[in-house]
């Protein structure tokens, strides 16, 4: 069959007067075969806002796959509060994004040794999902290939009782997404590292993630071919493929869909639950403590208490840290402008950031 683009492909008519596109989408849907895609990126904020485009704009193709990999990021789920899943410190010295998806489950590590699927399917009626029944054409693929893998639990996918995948699934217009991920050759240590969090540091109505004993296919499997081999070989497995590709103006929406919300702090961190936070630390200069409400990603209320020598009340430092964005390069902002040593004695900058920080 012939490729074109997503959407708004060339429309010719056969001999009966109907479209070739048309033709083209009854003969997918007869067969149940997929229209396949491929983003062409690794910037996650531009592949999640391409799997939405695909769920809600390409409607004309009744079942979509697509395979794709984000370099260096953190995505946590629809639900999650992300101050209580990122070592932000971590995530900052190792460059990574944290983005927020349109999909519940618990935070996941993305790097160049994982491969993500998204399957989009028709879901008229729907109103439960089954693990088993959305992710048989992903097992049918892996076994075929030799790859054991079963579902486990609500959400897993396993190998040799290790979790491989982890899914989790949405309902937009009577279509469902089912995406997931496929750790092949992840690095775990910059995993643990940028989604260590203290447990005792949040009190948040958010859903937090699990640890489970993770393991990568290429290691279980003892393979020593690349991830690349990995994904034609995937590609091969599935059912016949019909491969699409975006227009150019389709593009340039996805990418104004990837600036506007998964690149904007409004959906990553502003989207988070209320939650309320508690520090004590001491220093040279005295013990400080903080009781600190965060509602949407905003400093909501502070109470700052202690030792220290202050010369005057604290109320004006309250009074200008309420509604700043919780963020340490923001409220740093803020006080670099603040005579803080009338406030907090000899209490440093950095000292005070660490306790509302946690650093």
């Amino acid at each position: 069959m012939r490729k074109h683009a997503g959407s708004t492909p060339v429309v010719r008519t056969n001999m009966s007067g109907a479209s070739v596109a048309d033709d083209t989408t009854l003969f997918l849907e007869r067969i149940k075969m997929y229209a396949y895609l491929e983003t062409s990126s690794h910037d996650p904020a531009f592949n999640l806002a391409f799997e939405e485009y695909c769920l809600l704009n390409l409607t004309e193709y009744p079942r979509i796959i697509l395979l794709w990999q984000n370099k260096n990021a953190i995505i946590i789920g629809r639900y999650q509060n992300a101050i209580n899943e990122v070592d932000q410190r971590a995530v900052k010295s190792q460059g990574a994004k944290v983005i927020r998806r349109s999909t519940g489950g618990g935070a996941v590590y993305h790097d160049l040794g994982n491969l993500n699927y998204s399957f989009i399917t028709p879901a008229h009626g729907l109103t439960s999902v089954d693990l088993a029944t959305v992710a048989q054409p992903l097992i049918t693929a892996l076994n075929k290939m030799g790859i054991g893998a079963e579902v486990s639990g609500r959400n897993d996918i396993v190998l040799n009782g290790y979790k491989i995948s982890g899914t989790a699934q949405c309902l937009r217009k009577d279509r469902l997404l089912h995406h997931g991920t496929l750790l092949y050759s992840t690095d775990f240590s910059i995993m643990s590292k940028l989604l260590t969090v203290d447990t005792t540091k949040l009190m948040s109505k958010g859903v937090k993630s699990i640890s489970s004993r993770v393991g990568n296919i290429k290691d279980l499997m003892y393979w020593d071919k690349s991830i690349l081999d990995f994904w034609q070989e995937l590609r091969a497995a599935f059912p016949q493929l019909h491969q699409i590709s975006l227009s150019e103006k389709q593009i340039s929406e996805v990418k104004t869909l990837a600036q506007s919300k998964y690149s904007s702090w409004e959906w990553n961190y502003g989207k988070a639950p209320g939650y309320s936070i508690f520090n004590s630390k001491r220093f040279s200069g005295g013990k400080v403590e903080v009781n600190l409400e965060v509602k949407k990603g905003i400093i909501s209320n502070i109470s700052i208490s202690g030792d220290f020598l202050g010369l005057v009340p604290l109320l004006d430092l309250e009074q200008a840290l309420i509604g700043l964005r919780y963020e340490r390069d923001t409220v740093a902002l803020t006080l670099a402008a603040m005579p803080l040593s009338l406030y907090l004695g000899s209490i440093s900058t950095d000292e005070f950031l660490s306790c509302l920080f946690f650093e």
